[in-house]
């Protein structure tokens, strides 16, 4: 509790002198509460910047688990579709016969990504399938004929 400022010690000659005295008094401790709230006021600014900072700290590392998240789930989710891909893909080839062989027409995703969705999961997406390896010529075991370097006949006229 503020204890209210003291009355000067020895009696002012004059009524105007006391009047002066107390004024000095209460103007000083006015001064000093000025000085205190002053203080206050800048230490709750620092703590509101912390806090701020605090905040946006907390905001950036929720979005950064969110897009960790987010990715995982977007690359299991692809991880589990493409076997089911694959095998829909080998029973559509097994039918068909030997035909003349053409550049297969490119896939077209089924699926569009959501706006949501991260650069980095539809660059991934965007990115060349890796090529096939070359398919393995089959050697026969059979003994190769034997080729002579016989002169050829030619005909005469």
């Amino acid at each position: 509790m503020k204890t209210p400022a003291k009355r000067a010690a020895r009696k002012s000659p004059n009524k105007l002198q006391g009047a002066v005295d107390l004024a000095r008094e209460h103007w000083q401790a006015a001064k000093k509460t000025a000085k205190r709230a002053k203080q206050a006021a800048k230490a709750a600014r620092r703590e509101f910047k912390d806090a701020k900072k605090v905040v946006k700290r907390a905001k950036d590392e929720m979005l950064a688990a969110a897009r960790k998240l987010q990715s995982s789930l977007m690359s299991a989710a692809g991880r589990r579709k493409k076997p089911r891909a694959q095998a829909a893909a080998k029973k559509v080839a097994a039918p068909k016969k030997a035909g003349p062989k053409r550049a297969a027409p490119k896939k077209v995703a089924t699926k569009k990504a959501t706006p949501s969705a991260l650069p980095k999961a539809r660059a991934a997406a965007r990115r060349p399938a890796r090529p096939k390896p070359p398919p393995v010529e089959v050697v026969s075991t059979a003994a190769a004929e034997p080729t002579s370097p016989a002169p050829q006949e030619t005909p005469t006229t």
